[in-house]
């Protein structure tokens, strides 16, 4: 979690670039969009003039930086069925067809592991996508909603409305083709690591 807080802005611009270029795609304007005119354009979202900046008392105006933490709330609530539901189940599979009775008790394969972690990361991507889902619209929420928050509610209205509870499935099969060998090599690594330590 304090990764996230010092990460989460490069995340949301690179989520920022991502719909740029689908903008671009759709526009005859073919500029690529850069890290710093993504930057700049959320810095300046919803930015006033400077007499109007003095009467004001909004959050972006006295704390600009905020605009990079859209949907970071939802980032944070994630994390716990997503990290939570990958450990369990890797925990579970592990004591189930390997289980520790002593020291000399038979470690698994790496292959093994990487079978267990890619399980892992499917389960716990299918729990915590919808969150994922609208944290992505939050983070988006900047082109419509410039001068202020999406809120939860609203934004998982927003997502129900357009696709019913499918919509918040929409790109999974994308997902598992990053999650499941992104966990599966991270658990094997680390497996390999504590057995070439011998931890």
């Amino acid at each position: 979690m304090t990764s996230v807080v010092f990460t989460y802005p490069l995340e949301l611009v690179r989520v920022r670039m991502a719909f740029y270029s689908q903008l671009s795609d759709r526009s005859t304007e073919k500029s690529r969009p850069s890290f710093l005119r993504a930057m700049r354009v959320i810095y300046n979202e919803g930015a006033t003039s400077s007499a109007a900046r003095i009467a004001t008392t909004h959050m972006f105006d006295r704390f600009p930086i905020l605009k990079f933490y859209r949907g970071f709330t939802v980032t944070m609530v994630g994390m716990i069925p997503y990290a939570g539901t990958a450990f369990l189940t890797w925990d579970f599979l592990r004591a189930r067809f390997f289980p520790v009775v002593d020291e000399h008790s038979k470690r698994p394969h790496p292959t093994a592991n990487l079978a267990i972690g890619a399980i892992s990361g499917a389960i716990s991507q299918t729990v915590s996508y919808p969150f994922e889902v609208v944290r992505r619209r939050m983070q988006v929420g900047g082109l419509t909603k410039p001068d202020g928050w999406l809120r939860w509610g609203e934004t998982v209205r927003a997502v129900y409305a357009n696709g019913g509870w499918r919509g918040f499935y929409v790109g999974l099969g994308i997902g598992y083709l990053k999650i499941i060998p992104m966990t599966a090599i991270s658990f094997a690594v680390w497996q390999g690591g504590k057995s070439l330590l011998g931890v």
